[in-house]
Formats: C-alpha cells, structure tokens, sequence
C-alpha cells in the first residue's frame, strides 16, 4: 500500500490536470460565448461540469451551472425572438400574397366587364374559371366570393337571354315556313316551349311578336282544319253526285275541292281529282250527247211521220254531225 502522503500528492496533481483543463474549457468557453455561439458554450459547460464533479470542484460546478440557466434563459429568448420574426415574415408573406390575388382578381374582373358588355360569354366565363382558385386561396373574404358568385350568376343569365332569344329567332324565321307548309304540330310546340322559357326567366324581348305568332299559327291551324272538314265533306258529295249521274254539279264541287286542294298543298288530291274531273267532262259530254241524239232522232222521226223527208234527212245529218264531233274531243 502506497503511503498516505504519496496519494495526497498524486491527489493533487490529478486535480491541477483537471483545473488546467477547465481553465483551457473556460477559455474556449468565453470566447464562445462572446460570439454569441451559446449552444457551444453550454456543451462546454457540461464538459467541465463533468470534469469537477468528481474532484469536488463545487465552485466551478455552481459557476457552470448558473451559466447553463443564463444561457438557457438567452436561447429560450433568441428562439422567442426567431420564431417571432419568423411569424412577422410569415404574415407579411400571407399579406403579400393576398395582395397579388387581389390584384389578379381586379385584372379578371376588367377581363369578365369588358367580355359582359360585348356579349363575349367565351371570354367571360373564362374570367370566371380563372378567378375561381384565387378565390379558393382567399376563402376568408366573404365580400369577394360574394361579388365574383353575383358576376356568375348575372353571366348565366345573360348568357341564357342570349341563346333564349337567338333560340326565338331562328323560331320566328323558321315559322313562315313551318305555317305555309301546315306543320302546326311541329310549330306549336316550339312556340309554346320559347314562350315559356321567356316568361320564367323575365325576358321580354320578342315575347308579344312570339305571342301573336301563337294566335295566328293557332287561327291558321283552325281555318286549315275547317278545309279539310271542307274537303271530305266535297269528297263525299262528288261521290254521291256521280252515283246520281249529276254531272254538272259535281263538276262545280270538284273544281271547288281543287282549289281547296291548291291553295292547301294537297298535291296527291290535286292528281286524283284533276283525273276526276277530267272523267266527269266526258261523263257530261256524253250524256249530253245522248240527249241530243234523243232529241234530234225524236224531231226526225216527227218529221218523217209528217212526210218531210228532206228535213228529216237534216236532223239525221245533224246527228251524225254531233257523233263526230264528240268523237273528235276524246
């Protein structure tokens, strides 16, 4: 066992390493701290804390440690200081940010008036499209989401006036045709169906002319059905005049349905009953034939019985006359 003073002594150069390298600790220490490298400092600090410890350096151990609170307290504070300039730069970029969405927002909105005024709904509703995710990102403005849905809601419907009353003339054109060829069944509902849309969406343009067209297309399709009763009810008679062989009268109604025919169209009744009367002529000039064949043959055979031969001959003559010229016609 080694004697008592020879350990004190190794005691005590062990511990004057330890203080020389403290003090070596605590140069680097200071200088650390100096140039504000806290976080260096305090690594340190329990590096030398590590180091008194077990020599019993108890005053270089309070020193650190009051330190290490001192320096503790600053980076709590620096860190404070950052994270507050962080959040300053932070909200001047949300406000920046804000601003140039604005300004993107203003520059559409120039965009959306000027397609509106000139009825250039392509052009506004891709102002509209094109504001919709900058108005996602300032989702918080309700004043600005409100204005831009107001801009939507009035582009839709002048949009839609615009197509209802474009929709209305092609109608109003397409009428004089659809009227004169006596298609009241396509016509109507096309009428029917504008003039609804115009009154559901308060549009007054065009709605009286649309509206009267309604009355005359329905006065038309009523004069054009009293015609056909006309016509069927002619038809019938012709058939009934040319059962009684009365023949002049139903030449008279079948020119009547012929013009009937014309002035409707009717181009397949046209040919039929053209045919008709062409075969009624005939039917009346033979009979008219007859009869005077009848009659002549009647006043030659009163003459002969009288004993005038000669103008018997003549009536006979004059028979024969009235034969070749029936003949002749057909």
């Amino acid at each position: 066992m080694e004697p008592v003073e020879k350990v004190k002594e190794k005691e005590e150069k062990r511990k004057i390493r330890v203080v020389e390298q403290i003090d070596n600790r605590l140069a680097i220490q200071g200088q650390a701290y100096i140039k504000g490298q806290l976080k260096d400092a305090l690594s340190i600090a329990y590096e030398i804390i590590d180091l008194a410890k077990p020599e019993n350096l108890n005053s270089f151990v309070k020193d650190q440690e009051d330190l290490i609170a001192r320096i503790k307290k600053l980076l709590k504070e620096k860190e404070e200081r950052e994270l507050e300039k962080l959040r300053a730069e932070q909200e001047r970029q949300r406000l920046e940010k804000i601003k140039e969405l604005k300004n993107k927002l203003k520059n559409l909105e120039y965009s959306y008036k000027a397609g509106f005024e000139a009825e250039n709904f392509s052009k506004t509703k891709e102002s509209i499209e094109k504001a919709k995710p900058l108005l996602a990102q300032l989702n918080k403005d309700k004043d600005l989401k409100k204005k831009w849905q107001d801009y939507e809601k009035k582009y839709l419907a002048a949009k839609l006036k615009k197509e209802l009353i474009e929709k209305a003339q092609k109608i109003i054109e397409e009428s004089i045709t659809l009227k004169k060829k006596f298609q009241f069944e396509v016509l109507k509902p096309k009428l029917n169906n504008i003039i609804n849309q115009f009154k559901e969406n308060n549009i007054k343009e065009h709605l009286d002319e649309l509206e009267f067209i309604k009355e005359d297309v329905i006065n038309a399709e009523k004069a054009y059905l009293s015609d056909l009763e006309k016509i069927e009810k002619l038809t019938k008679e012709i058939k009934l005049l040319q059962e009684k062989s009365d023949f002049h009268k139903a030449i008279q109604q079948c020119e009547s349905l012929l013009n009937l025919g014309e002035s409707l169209e009717k181009t397949e009744l046209i040919e039929e009953y053209s045919k008709i009367l062409t075969n009624l002529h005939k039917e009346l000039d033979f009979e008219e034939l007859k009869e005077t064949v009848k009659k002549l043959n009647d006043e030659g055979l009163d003459l002969v019985k009288n004993g005038d031969i000669l103008s018997s001959l003549k009536k006979f003559d004059m028979i024969k006359g009235a034969i070749n010229f029936y003949l002749e016609q057909q």
